[in-house]
C-alpha cells in the first residue's frame, strides 16, 4: 500500500502532472519518426491554413497570454473572423533557440494532423516567419482534469466511467492507427464543455508521440514519475502501445481518488511499488468503489503489459457497460435529430469536390457546434470497431438500425460513393460529419470569407487556377483523367464571369447552391 498523502501534497504532484522531464539516456541513438502524409487522399493536413513570412496576429487578436517562458509563450487568441476562441502555441527563433522543444512542437504537429477524431484537439492553422513559428489549436474552454480535480475534487464513478471511455475511444482510434500517445496525464486531457454535469473531453498533448513501425521503440524522453509504466523501468525503456493502457490506469485511478496510485517519498521507493503493482484500493473512497471498476483499474496497472487490455478490449468492459458509458456518450436528445443527420447524407449527392473541400475545412474549424457533435456521436455510434473509419458495412447497418425505413441497397451504394470522396474504401470522421450537418450553419458571409481566403493563398483576393491546383491536384490525379481539365471544370464551376478568377462574390454565390 502506498504512503498517504497529505491534502497539500496531493495538491502539490496535482500541480506538477503532466509536465515532461527531459532525462537525457546515455548514448540511445533514436531515428525521429517519419510520418508519410497519404497521397490522394484528404486528411485533417489538408485543411491547416499554412502561412510562412506572416504574423498571426493579422488574423488573430490575442487575449491574454496563459503561459510564458524563455523562448515560448502560450495565449488565448479570437479569430478576427469567425471570434472564435483559439489556443496560440508560439516559440520565438533565437540563437538559443532549443533545438529539442522545436522537435516536439514540429512532431506534434506532425501526429495532429494525421489525427481526425472527436476527441482529440484540432489543428487549425500553422504560421512560420523568420521570427517565431505558430500555431494556432482548439481552445477548451473548463480547463483540464487536473484543474477539475484541484478545484472539485475526486469524480464519482458514473463520470469516471464517462470520462475514461472517451479516453479509451480517442486511444483505440490512435492505436488503430499506429500511434503511440506517450503523454497521456490528467494534466493534458482537456475539457471542452461540461453538460449535465459531465465533462466532454479532449486529448490535448502530443508532442512525445509517435508512429510506432515495430512493437516497441527506444526513447530519449522519459516521462514524469507517475505515469512512468513498469516497461519503462525495467525493460531498457521501450514504450508500446500497452504503455499508454497503464497511463489510462493512472488517470483512472487520479479520476477516483485525485491522489496518485504509486506513493513512496523518494522516486526510487515509487519505482519499486510501481513494479510490485503496490497501490490502495481497499481505504476511502476505494471501499465504496464497484468490484467492475477495481477489476478494471487492477488490469490497466499489471506490471506485466501482456496482461492489460488493449483500448478497444477496455471500452467493451463490463463497468463501461454497467455505467452505461457508450450510450450516454453516443445518446442523441432527440430521435428525430439522427434521422435528419441521415437525411442530409442522403441528399449529400452530385456536389463538387470543391464544395465538399469548403464544408470539410469549416467542419474542421467549427468542431464544437452543436450540430457537428451530434453528427460526431452518430459517426461512433455506427463506427462499431471504434477505428475511426466506417466501412461500408458498418454504414448500411448503421443507417438501417437509425431509419424508420430501411435503405434499398442501390441508392446506398450511390450514396456511399457521394460520401468517400477520396476514394479510400471507407468514410472518414469528417467526410461523415460534412455530409451530415445541416448546412446553413456555415452561410453566414464571414465565415464563407474564412473558407475562401484559406484557398486565396496569396492573399489576393481572388483563388486562380494555380491555387485551385495546390489544393485539388492531388485529389484528381487518379491516373485516369486528364488533371489539367479536370482542375480547370472545378475552377469554371465557380468562376461566373469566366475571368478565370473566383472572386469573393462567386464563391458565396456557389457555396450558398448547398440550401437551396
Amino acid at each position: 500500500m502506498g504512503a498517504n498523502n497529505s491534502k497539500e501534497q496531493i495538491n502539490e504532484d496535482l500541480r506538477n502532472l503532466g509536465k515532461q522531464e527531459t532525462e537525457k539516456i546515455e548514448e540511445i541513438p533514436v531515428e525521429k519518426p517519419k510520418i508519410e502524409e497519404k497521397k490522394n487522399i484528404i486528411s485533417p493536413n489538408n485543411f491547416i491554413y499554412k502561412s510562412c513570412n506572416s504574423d498571426p496576429k493579422k488574423d488573430y487578436d490575442i487575449i491574454k497570454t496563459l503561459k510564458e517562458g524563455a523562448y515560448s509563450e502560450i495565449n488565448l487568441v479570437e479569430n478576427k473572423l469567425s471570434k472564435m476562441k483559439c489556443i496560440m502555441k508560439s516559440i520565438t527563433k533565437t540563437n538559443s533557440f532549443a533545438k529539442d522543444e522545436e522537435d516536439m512542437l514540429d512532431n506534434e504537429l506532425k501526429i495532429l494532423s494525421l489525427l481526425d477524431h472527436p476527441n482529440i484537439i484540432n489543428v487549425y492553422a500553422l504560421y512560420s516567419n523568420e521570427d517565431s513559428y505558430s500555431y494556432i489549436t482548439e481552445y477548451c474552454q473548463e480547463g483540464d482534469l487536473n484543474e477539475q480535480l484541484m478545484n472539485k475534487g475526486a469524480y464519482d464513478e458514473r463520470k469516471a466511467a464517462y470520462i475514461m471511455f472517451q479516453i479509451f475511444s480517442a486511444v483505440n482510434y490512435c492505436h488503430k492507427n499506429k500511434i503511440i500517445n506517450r503523454g497521456l496525464t490528467i494534466e493534458n486531457i482537456l475539457i471542452s464543455e461540461i453538460k449535465n454535469d459531465l465533462p466532454y473531453i479532449k486529448l490535448g498533448y502530443f508532442g512525445t508521440s509517435f508512429l510506432a513501425k515495430k512493437n516497441a521503440i527506444k526513447i530519449k524522453n522519459v516521462p514524469k514519475i507517475y505515469y512512468e509504466p513498469p516497461e519503462e523501468i525495467s525493460l531498457g525503456h521501450k514504450y508500446i502501445d500497452k504503455s499508454d493502457i497503464w497511463s489510462c490506469g493512472v488517470i483512472l485511478y487520479f479520476l477516483l481518488s485525485a491522489r496518485p496510485p504509486f506513493g513512496g517519498e523518494k522516486e526510487e521507493e515509487r519505482k519499486k511499488n510501481i513494479l510490485n503493482e503496490n497501490y490502495d484500493l481497499e481505504t476511502p473512497p476505494f471501499d465504496k468503489i464497484s468490484p467492475e471498476c477495481k477489476a478494471l483499474l487492477s488490469r490497466l496497472l499489471m506490471s506485466n503489459p501482456d496482461g492489460r487490455p488493449s483500448a478497444e478490449e477496455a471500452l467493451k468492459d463490463s463497468w463501461f457497460i454497467k455505467n452505461g458509458s457508450k450510450s450516454l456518450f453516443y445518446s442523441i436528445s432527440r430521435s428525430s435529430t439522427s434521422e435528419k443527420l441521415i437525411n442530409n447524407i442522403k441528399n449529400y449527392n452530385n456536389i463538387s469536390i470543391f464544395k465538399k473541400f469548403s464544408i470539410q475545412y469549416l467542419i474542421h474549424n467549427f468542431p464544437q457546434t452543436t450540430d457537428v457533435k451530434n453528427a460526431a456521436k452518430l459517426f461512433y455510434r455506427i463506427d462499431s470497431d471504434g477505428d475511426g473509419k466506417i466501412t461500408k458495412d458498418e454504414l448500411y447497418k448503421g443507417f438501417n438500425e437509425n431509419l424508420m425505413n430501411k435503405i434499398n441497397k442501390k441508392d446506398f451504394e450511390q450514396i456511399f460513393q457521394n460520401l468517400d470522396i477520396n476514394n479510400s474504401g471507407f468514410i472518414d470522421y469528417e467526410e461523415f460529419v460534412a455530409a451530415a450537418v445541416n448546412k446553413n450553419l456555415f452561410m453566414r458571409e464571414n465565415i464563407l470569407y474564412m473558407a475562401f481566403k484559406f484557398f486565396d493563398k496569396d492573399n489576393s483576393g481572388e483563388i486562380t487556377l494555380d491555387e485551385i491546383e495546390m489544393m485539388f491536384k492531388e485529389a484528381v490525379n487518379d491516373g485516369k483523367n486528364d488533371v489539367h481539365n479536370e482542375l480547370k471544370k472545378i475552377m469554371d464551376e465557380v468562376d461566373l464571369n469566366l475571368d478565370k478568377k473566383i472572386s469573393f462574390e462567386e464563391f458565396g454565390i456557389f457555396m450558398k447552391q448547398l440550401i437551396k
